[in-house]
């Protein structure tokens, strides 16, 4: 089942453009091919990346899910087919503060979206207003995902499409796409 916390962690994952609005060195510091959270972390902070403080509005879209109901518990067929179904064309929408310093030094653990996750990624781009990254996350809760972002961003706003492909979760083997786009809607409320 999508737990909240499922859900949680992708609008989290989508959450990361916020942070790309400028040019990121190479991340692969090590040249072994694959990028891990810190040299992630340390290419943002040698980077010019910043984005705009303030209130941000942050739209996650569920445009498909494709699951195999034959994985799931035998009790839970009939039940989670039909939730999962209806989330497609779902729309969530947040809003979060984004601080000066934050704005300034935007963190990579933005893009894991989950403290439990461990992420490695295998692309990590931002330059020229495009978004181009892809990681691997393992989560003892929720199993494995492959995710894929693309997208463009400027300093006020961002869009871009999320493939996930999930495996190791209690419902079995699930791919979803997704749509995210964020602006800065003003200053943050106190």
């Amino acid at each position: 089942m999508m737990t909240g916390k499922s859900m949680g962690t992708l609008v989290l994952v989508s959450a990361f453009a916020l942070s790309a609005c400028g040019g990121a060195p190479e991340a692969d510091a090590d040249g072994d091919g694959t990028i891990t959270q810190a040299e992630a972390e340390n290419a943002l902070a040698a980077s010019d990346v910043v984005i705009s403080p303030g209130e941000w509005e942050n739209t996650v879209e569920f445009v498909d899910i494709e699951f195999d109901e034959s994985q799931l518990p035998a009790e839970a067929r009939g039940m989670i087919g039909p939730m999962l179904q209806s989330m497609r064309g779902q729309t969530t929408t947040t809003n979060s503060c984004v601080t000066e310093e934050q704005a300034n030094e935007p963190a990579a653990e933005m893009f894991s979206g989950s403290d439990a996750a461990d992420c490695e990624y295998s692309k990590f781009e931002f330059s020229g207003g495009s978004i181009d990254m892809a990681m691997t996350c393992s989560d003892p809760n929720s199993g494995t995902a492959n995710i894929t972002n693309t997208g463009t961003f400027d300093e006020e706003s961002y869009s871009m499409e999320m493939e996930i492909s999930m495996e190791g979760s209690e419902m079995g083997a699930m791919k979803i796409k997704a749509k995210s786009a964020g602006k800065r809607v003003g200053e943050c409320s106190e």
